[in-house]
């Protein structure tokens, strides 16, 4: 099961959302009024929370409520960092983000070991399932 199925740090992702509608001057979308604006902090909050899996889905790693809960704390506090428009540019963040995503792919495969730091990119290249745009080519994914 994913986290996108479960739970969203929903409050959020629309503060970002909605904070970033006013400080995209300069950003394509800007050009048109008509242009329907997807904010980047939606999309790559629903691309990683469709990505990772919620702790439930593990519950020899988490076996209690408390424990999942803990876990799915930690999940949002990297979309926290992920939505924020600042860091779209921070490879660190980001790159903490890659390796989540590595890391739930790594438990469904039954991989003894998740890729190491340096491989995570390579790795996912290898084994990530395709995306789709989720918010139908308004230009959020690149």
């Amino acid at each position: 099961m994913k986290l996108i199925e479960v739970a969203m740090p929903l409050e959020s992702i629309n503060q970002e959302s909605k904070r970033e509608k006013s400080i995209r001057h300069g950003h394509p979308s800007t050009l048109h009024l008509w242009w329907a604006r997807r904010p980047l902090a939606a999309c790559r909050a629903v691309l990683f929370a469709q990505l990772v899996d919620d702790p439930s889905t593990w519950p020899e790693q988490f076996p209690t409520e408390q424990e999942q809960e803990v876990e799915r704390k930690r999940l949002f506090e990297i979309i926290e960092r992920i939505v924020q428009w600042e860091n779209g540019q921070d490879d660190k963040v980001m790159q903490v983000a890659r390796r989540e995503i590595a890391d739930s792919i790594a438990r469904a495969r039954k991989e003894a070991a998740p890729p190491t730091p340096d491989g995570v990119d390579r790795y996912l290249l290898e084994h990530a399932p395709q995306i789709r745009d989720p918010f139908c080519g308004g230009g959020a994914i690149p």
